[in-house]
């Protein structure tokens, strides 16, 4: 299926946000997910199912001052 992951373009054979996420080697520990504009709460990844033209943002939090 083709979606947008991070503003790019992809096909992906994946079926749920957690396959995508380590198709694409994308570390899990410290991120956000939102598809289509709404997040996705971290305990729902595994069987959050993700459909063609689905727009995902992977948002990583950084510290600092």
């Amino acid at each position: 299926m083709k979606i947008k992951l991070n503003g790019d373009i992809i096909n992906t054979d994946s079926k749920t946000i957690m396959e995508l996420l380590k198709e694409y080697s994308i570390d899990t520990r410290s991120i956000a997910v939102a598809v289509n504009l709404n997040v996705v709460k971290k305990d729902e990844w595994n069987n959050y199912k993700i459909n063609n033209d689905d727009t995902i943002e992977c948002l990583a939090f950084f510290g600092g001052g």
